[in-house]
C-alpha cells in the first residue's frame, strides 16, 4: 500500500501532498480535552499509553492526515533526567533552573529508556492501529530548544540565561549540550525502534541563538544525533524543523543530513523553493492563524503555498503549531482546499 508522506519524504513529488498539522491533536478538540481532563496532569496525561493513542488518533479519524505525531512532549526528555518538570495551568512549563553543571548527573541518562517507555509503548500501540496508508512521527526537541527550558526555567522572551551560559560560561554549555544531545539521542532511539515511521526534531527556539553560534548549537548537535542513529542501523528519515533561523536555513540543510525541513511561516515560500537544497523534502508553512481566519484569505495562502511548491517534494503542514481557538470548520476547508475539494 502507498503511504504518500513517507513516500514524499524520501523524495516523491506528489501532484497532491500529503497533510499533517503540527499539534493536530490538541485543545481546538473537543474530545480531546475530554480525554485530557480525566488526567490529573499534563504528563500523567502524555504517560498514559492508551489515552496518547486515543488522542493521536483523534485527528486522523476526523479530518484524515497523511501522517500522525504520537502524542508527547518534547519536555519529557528533562523531566527523565529529573528536572522537576510540571505543567501549570494557564502558565504553561516549569523546571527549577540550572545552575551549574555539577547539578547535572549523566547517570540519568540511563534512565531514559525506562521513564519514557511509556511513549514507547504508545508508539507499538498506534503503529498497530493504524492504516498502513499512515505514517506515524516520533519527535523530540532539539537540543538548544530543551537546553532554554533548563536554564530559563520556562518559556522567556529573550532566553538571555541561556545566551549567557554560552557567551560566559562555555566549557560548562559545551558539557549540557552534549549531555542534551545524547539524551536525544536515546529518545530517539526509543521511539523508531518502537515503530514510528519518521522522527521530528523540532528546535522551536532556534531564532535566539546567535548567528556566530548557529553551527556549534543547532547545526552539529543534528549532524551528531542523526550520525548516532544511522550507526544504530536506524533508517527513519528525519526532519528537522529550526524555526526562525532564516537564511540559516541554507547552512542547515547543507550541512545536516536531515531527508526533510521544516518551514516556519515567516518564511518567504518563493525563496525557500528557489534556494534550498532539492534534494530536501520542504514542509509548511501556513501560518497557523489563518485557520482562524478562513475563508478566502486562508484559500489564497494555501493556494501560495501549493504554487510555489508545485514542481519538488512537498508536505503541507503548517508554519507552527494550531491553536486552540481553531474552528474545526476551517481544518475540514483546509484539508478539502488542498485535496482539490473545494
Amino acid at each position: 500500500m502507498t503511504n504518500l508522506f513517507l513516500d514524499t519524504l524520501s523524495g516523491t513529488n506528489q501532484k497532491t501532498p500529503p497533510l499533517w498539522l503540527m499539534r493536530q491533536a490538541g485543545r481546538y478538540l473537543p474530545e480531546y480535552r475530554q480525554v485530557r481532563a480525566s488526567e490529573p496532569d499534563f504528563i500523567s496525561f502524555c504517560l498514559n499509553p492508551e489515552k496518547a493513542v486515543e488522542v493521536t488518533l483523534q485527528p486522523i479519524d476526523k479530518f484524515g492526515f497523511d501522517a500522525a505525531i504520537i502524542f508527547s512532549d518534547i519536555l519529557l526528555v528533562p523531566w527523565a533526567m529529573n528536572r522537576n518538570v510540571r505543567f501549570i495551568p494557564g502558565q504553561g512549563p516549569v523546571l527549577d533552573p540550572l545552575a551549574t553543571i555539577t547539578d547535572m548527573d549523566e547517570g540519568d541518562l540511563d534512565q531514559i529508556a525506562t521513564k519514557l517507555a511509556p511513549v514507547a509503548e504508545a508508539l507499538s500501540l498506534c503503529r498497530s492501529r493504524l492504516p498502513d496508508d499512515k505514517a506515524l512521527i516520533g519527535f523530540a526537541g532539539a537540543p538548544w530548544t530543551i537546553i532554554t527550558y533548563m536554564l530559563e526555567g520556562q518559556s522567556s522572551r529573550d532566553f538571555a540565561n541561556a545566551r549567557k551560559w554560552m557567551w560566559h560560561n562555555d566549557r560548562q554549555f559545551d558539557e549540557l549540550l552534549e549531555i542534551v544531545t545524547n539524551a536525544t539521542i536515546g529518545f530517539l532511539m526509543l521511539q523508531a525502534r518502537a515503530g514510528a515511521d519518521a522522527l521530528m526534531l523540532f528546535d522551536s527556539w532556534a531564532s535566539a541563538v546567535p548567528a556566530h553560534f548557529r553551527q556549534r548549537v543547532v547545526i552539529e548537535p543534528v549532524q551528531k544525533i542523526i550520525a548516532a542513529l544511522r550507526g544504530e542501523g536506524i533508517k527513519q528519515p528525519v526532519i528537522g524543523f529550526p524555526k526562525g533561523i532564516g537564511e540559516g536555513l541554507l547552512a542547515y540543510c547543507d550541512q545536516t543530513p536531515v531527508d526533510g525541513v521544516g518551514l516556519d511561516h515567516g518564511v518567504d515560500i518563493g525563496w525557500a523553493a528557489a534556494n534550498l537544497p532539492r534534494h530536501i523534502t520542504l514542509q509548511g508553512n501556513l501560518d497557523p492563524l489563518s485557520l482562524i481566519a478562513g475563508g478566502p484569505s486562508m484559500h489564497r495562502a494555501i493556494d501560495a503555498i501549493l504554487g510555489a511548491l508545485a514542481d519538488r517534494p512537498h508536505i503541507f503542514n503548517l508554519g507552527h503549531g494550531i491553536t486552540p481557538e481553531t474552528p474545526e470548520p476551517h481544518v475540514h476547508d483546509l484539508v478539502a482546499r488542498i485535496r482539490g475539494q473545494m
